[in-house]
C-alpha cells in the first residue's frame, strides 16, 4: 500500500516535467509496426527500474494512440488495461520472480489467453559512455542511475528523448516452448536482456574517447612509430620535428565526434531542410536497424551534393541509429565549417597521399582505431560528387583501407550498407553544368559558405534516400577469396592476402550495383526521362503524361530490383510536382499546352535522368533496334542485346551478372510484348503501326539510351579505323573519342556535357579489353585486331541514318591514310 501511494505521489510531481518532455519514437508506424492485434493485452517491458521510465512512456503511448501501462498489482493485462514490467525484475531471484512465476502461472492456466510482451528502450540525452567526464557522470543516461541520478537525467535531457519500440513476443509462445514457468522467465529474461544491450549499441554506439587521448594512442601505436623512425632516417631531421609533423597529421585526420553537436546540428538542420525542401523520402532504414545490433556498419553512399553530409547524419539521428564517422575531403577543412563538421564526426582524408609514408601510417591507424572499437564508417566510394547524376567508377583506396582493417580484426562482424542519394534538385547543379563545360571548379571557402546561403531562398522539392542491402563483409570475402584469414601479416610487417587487390575490385563493383539497385524514381527523374527523349527536349502534356505512364508501367511490370521504389505512380501528378521544380516552360496551344526545357534547363535535366537511366537501359537497348527495322527475329535480338550488355552493365553498374543476361533480356522482351510496344508473330518480334501511340512510345524509349549507344558506337567505329594497325597510345585515343563526341554534340546542337566525359570513353575500353576484343601491351597500349568491325556494324545499326552517316563521316576525315579509310569503308 505504501508502496503504491508512494507511485502515485511522485506521479503527481513529476507533471511538470512530463508536459515539458520532448520525444522522439521509432518506428515511425506506431501501433501497427509492433504487431499488436485488437483487443490483446499487452505488457511493456523496460530496461531498468525507473518510475520516470513509466511516466514518460505513459507520455509516448498516449501520444501514438498505444495501450497505456498502469500499475494492476497481481491482477493480469487485459485488452482495456495495459501493464509493464522491469527487465531486473525477470534477472534477479527473489520476491519479484516468484510474483512473477505466480503471474505467468495464471496465464498459462487460463484457457486462450496470452499478453503482448513490447520491449521498449529509452535514451535520455542519447549520449554515449565518455571517459573522465563528470558532466556525463552526472547528466549522462547510465543504466545503473539511482533515483536522485535518474531525476538529474530526466530534468537534463528531457528535451531529448528517444523511445524504441520493438516488434511485440507473445508470452503464450514462450510459454508453450517452456512450460515450467520458472525456466520460461529465465529464457525470456536472456532474449530480452540481449534484445536492450543489442539496441543500446546500435544507438548510442560504443564508448567515445576524448580527442587528446585518441591522437596520444594514434602516435604510439607500433606502425606509426616506425613511421616516424624510418623518416627520421631518411630526412635527417630532429625527432621533435618529425614527431610534431606526426601530431598535426593526426591532428589534421581525427574527428572530435560529439553527441551534443549533433543534438544542435539536428535542431538547427530541422528548420533548414523545412525550408528548402518539402519533407525527406527514406527508405530502408529499419533493415538498418536491424544490422546496426549485430554488426559494425560501414555506410557507403553515392555523392551528389554536399548535403549529402548531413542529410544521411540527421536521417540517422532522427530515425534513432548512432551516426557514424564520415571520411570528408580535407577542402572541407575551413572555418568555420572544418570545426563544426569535426564535431558532428568527420574525419578529414587528403586527396592523394602516394608517397607519403608518415601520413598513410597515422591514416591506417586511425581507420584500424575506428573498426577497432565499433564505430560506424560512413564514405563515398565514387570519392567526389558526381557532375554528370550517374555514379562514376570507385576509387578503393580507402575502400581497401576499411576492408582490411575489418577483415584484420576477429571480434565484429562489418556490414557494409549502400547508400542511394538523389534529389528533385540539387543545388550545386548548375556549378556543376559551368565545370563539365570547361569553367574551373570553385575551391570551397567561408566566401562560398556565404554564397550557398541563398539556396534558403529557394525550393529543392524533395531528397531521395535508399538504404540498399548491405554485404556481408567476411562472408563475402569467404566467397571471392578463399584462406583470407591466414594471409594477413603483422601490423609491423603488413601483408595482404594474394588476390586481396581483386577482392576489393569485385567488393567495390558490388556496393556500386546495390547502391544503383536502391534506387529511387523519382518523379522529377522520370519527367527528365520522358521530356529528354522528346526530339526537340518538347512534348504535348497529354503526351507527357502518356510516356511517363508508360515508363512507370515499365518499372512495375518488370522491377529493377525488390530494393527500388516508385514513390509516385500517378503520372499526373508526377507533371504537377515536377513543372516548377525542373522549370520546364508551358506553351499554351488551342490542342494542349506544350511543356518543354529550354537551353541551360535542358542541360540540368540530364542530370536527373541520369540518376535512374539504368532502370530503362535493357529495354531501351532493345527498342533501340527498332529504329530502323519493323521486323527482327527474337533470337537476333537477343544475341545483339547479349553482346552489347557488358558494356551497359559496366557504365550503369547493372546488378545481374553476364551469366544471367540470356534470362534477363527474355524476360524484358516478354514485358514489352505484354505492353504492346512489340508483337510476336511467329519466331519474329514486330514493331506497332507507324501511326499507333505504341510506337510513339517505343521511339520514346529508344532515345533514352541515345547518347550511350552513340557514344559506344564511335568508339568502336574509330577502334575499327585503327584495326591491323600497330599498337596505339590509350590515352591519346580516349582523348580523341572525347573530342569526336564534343564536335558531335555541338554539330547536332546537344545540351549534354557529360556526353563527351572522358571516363565513360575509358570505361568502354577496359571493357572492350577484359572481353578480349582489343589488347593491352605493356606500356600504356592497345592492340585492335579485325574482330572489331562486326562489332562496329551491330553498334551503328543502333543509330538513325542521320547520327551513322555524322559518325563515319567523322571517323573517315580523321582517318590516317587510305588503310584507316578502308577500315571505315568496311564497317
Amino acid at each position: 500500500m505504501l508502496q503504491a501511494a508512494l507511485f502515485w505521489l511522485c506521479w503527481l510531481l513529476s507533471r511538470p516535467l512530463m508536459w515539458t518532455l520532448r520525444h522522439r519514437s521509432t518506428p515511425e508506424s506506431l501501433p501497427e509496426g509492433l504487431g499488436i492485434g485488437a483487443g490483446q493485452p499487452v505488457c511493456y517491458v523496460l530496461a531498468q527500474r525507473s518510475w520516470l521510465d513509466v511516466f514518460a512512456l505513459q507520455r509516448i503511448c498516449r501520444a501514438h494512440g498505444l495501450p497505456v501501462p498502469q500499475r494492476i498489482g497481481m491482477a493480469l493485462p487485459e485488452a482495456d488495461r495495459a501493464t509493464f514490467l522491469y527487465l531486473p525484475a525477470l534477472l534477479k531471484p527473489g520476491r519479484d520472480i516468484d510474483a512473477l512465476e505466480n503471474l505467468f502461472a495464471q496465464a498459462q492456466a487460463r484457457d486462450g489467453y496470452d499478453v503482448q510482451l513490447v520491449p521498449v528502450s529509452l535514451f535520455w540525452g542519447r549520449q554515449p559512455d565518455k571517459e573522465t567526464s563528470l558532466f556525463r557522470v552526472l547528466f549522462a543516461d547510465s543504466i545503473g542511475a539511482g533515483r536522485v541520478h535518474k531525476l538529474l537525467i530526466a530534468l537534463f535531457n528531457g528535451r531529448n528523448l528517444l523511445a524504441h519500440f520493438s516488434t511485440s513476443v507473445s508470452l503464450r509462445g514462450f510459454m508453450g516452448e517452456t512450460p515450467r514457468p520458472r525456466r520460461a522467465l529465465r529464457k525470456l529474461a536472456r532474449v530480452f536482456n540481449i534484445h536492450f544491450l543489442r539496441m543500446r549499441t546500435a544507438t548510442l554506439g560504443p564508448s567515445l574517447i576524448r580527442r587528446s587521448v585518441l591522437i596520444e594512442g594514434l602516435l604510439r601505436t607500433p606502425p606509426v612509430r616506425h613511421a616516424i623512425e624510418e623518416e627520421i632516417a631518411a630526412t635527417q631531421k630532429s625527432a621533435g620535428k618529425v614527431r610534431k609533423r606526426a601530431r598535426r597529421i593526426a591532428e589534421e585526420i581525427a574527428a572530435n565526434y560529439s553527441t551534443t553537436t549533433l543534438s544542435v546540428l539536428e535542431r538547427l538542420m530541422t528548420p533548414v531542410f523545412h525550408r528548402i525542401f518539402r519533407g525527406i523520402d527514406v527508405h530502408g532504414l529499419e533493415r538498418v536497424r536491424q544490422y546496426a545490433q549485430t554488426h559494425e556498419i560501414v555506410f557507403t553512399a553515392s555523392h551528389r551534393s554536399h548535403l549529402d553530409y548531413l542529410l544521411i547524419s540527421y536521417v540517422l539521428y532522427q530515425a534513432g541509429i548512432v551516426p557514424p564517422h564520415i571520411a570528408a575531403g580535407v577542402n572541407l577543412n575551413f572555418w568555420p565549417i572544418g570545426g563544426l563538421l569535426r564535431r558532428g564526426g568527420a574525419f578529414y582524408i587528403r586527396r592523394s597521399f602516394k608517397g607519403d609514408a608518415l601520413y598513410t601510417a597515422l591514416f591506417r591507424a586511425y581507420v584500424d582505431m575506428l573498426i577497432a572499437r565499433g564505430y560506424s564508417i560512413s564514405f563515398y566510394p565514387e570519392g567526389g560528387r558526381s557532375r554528370t547524376g550517374r555514379l562514376l567508377k570507385p576509387k578503393t583506396g580507402l575502400m581497401a583501407m576499411i576492408t582490411e582493417s575489418a577483415l584484420r580484426q576477429r571480434t565484429r562482424k562489418v556490414a557494409v550498407v549502400p547508400i542511394y542519394l538523389g534529389y528533385d534538385r540539387v543545388p550545386e547543379a548548375n556549378t556543376y553544368a559551368s565545370e563539365l563545360r570547361g569553367a574551373a571548379k570553385e575551391k570551397e571557402s567561408a566566401q562560398g559558405l556565404l554564397k550557398a546561403t541563398k539556396v534558403l531562398t529557394k525550393s529543392f522539392g524533395k531528397p531521395y534516400i535508399g538504404f540498399g542491402e548491405p554485404v556481408r563483409l567476411q562472408e563475402f570475402a569467404d566467397q571471392q577469396l578463399t584462406g583470407w584469414r591466414e594471409g594477413f601479416g603483422t601490423p609491423l610487417s603488413p601483408r595482404r592476402p594474394e588476390g586481396f587487390n581483386a577482392l576489393v575490385a569485385a567488393l567495390a563493383d558490388e556496393i556500386m550495383s546495390r547502391i544503383n539497385a536502391a534506387v529511387v524514381a523519382s518523379p522529377v527523374a522520370l519527367t527528365s526521362v520522358a521530356l529528354l527523349a522528346a526530339p526537340q527536349k518538347a512534348a504535348a502534356e497529354s503526351e507527357l503524361r502518356e510516356q511517363i505512364d508508360l515508363l512507370i508501367r515499365l518499372l512495375q511490370a518488370q522491377p529493377y530490383a525488390a530494393d527500388m521504389r516508385i514513390p509516385a505512380t500517378d503520372a499526373g501528378e508526377i507533371l504537377d510536382w515536377s513543372t516548377p521544380i525542373a522549370r520546364l516552360s508551358r506553351i499554351p496551344h488551342t490542342w494542349g499546352d506544350i511543356l518543354l526545357a529550354e537551353g541551360r534547363q535542358a542541360t540540368l535535366l540530364t542530370y536527373y535522368r541520369n540518376n535512374i537511366q539504368h532502370l530503362f537501359a535493357l529495354p531501351s537497348l532493345i527498342a533501340s533496334m527498332f529504329r530502323s527495322r519493323s521486323r527482327m527475329p527474337e533470337a537476333l535480338v537477343l544475341d545483339a542485346a547479349e553482346g552489347l550488355y557488358p558494356f551497359l552493365r559496366t557504365e550503369f553498374f547493372l546488378h545481374w551478372p553476364d551469366a544471367q543476361r540470356r534470362a534477363v533480356l527474355s524476360e524484358t522482351v516478354s514485358r514489352m510484348v505484354a505492353l504492346d510496344l512489340l508483337q510476336r508473330d511467329g519466331d519474329d518480334l514486330v514493331r506497332p503501326e507507324v501511326t499507333s501511340s505504341t510506337f510513339a512510345a517505343l521511339s520514346m524509349l529508344s532515345r533514352v539510351m541515345g547518347e550511350t549507344l552513340e557514344r559506344y558506337c564511335m568508339t568502336v567505329v574509330m577502334l575499327a579505323a585503327e584495326a591491323g594497325s600497330e599498337a596505339i597510345a590509350r590515352k591519346q585515343f580516349e582523348e580523341d573519342c572525347r573530342s569526336l563526341a564534343e564536335r558531335i554534340a555541338v554539330l547536332t546542337g546537344r545540351m549534354a556535357p557529360e556526353f563527351f566525359d572522358r571516363n565513360l570513353f575509358r570505361g568502354y575500353i577496359d571493357t572492350l579489353i577484359r572481353l578480349g576484343l582489343i589488347r593491352r601491351e605493356t606500356d600504356d597500349r592497345i592492340l585492335v585486331g579485325h574482330e572489331i568491325h562486326a562489332l562496329a556494324r551491330s553498334a551503328l545499326e543502333l543509330l538513325s541514318p542521320e547520327i551513322q552517316q555524322t559518325i563515319l563521316q567523322l571517323v573517315a576525315r580523321r582517318g590516317r591514310g587510305n588503310d584507316a579509310t578502308a577500315a571505315i569503308d568496311s564497317v
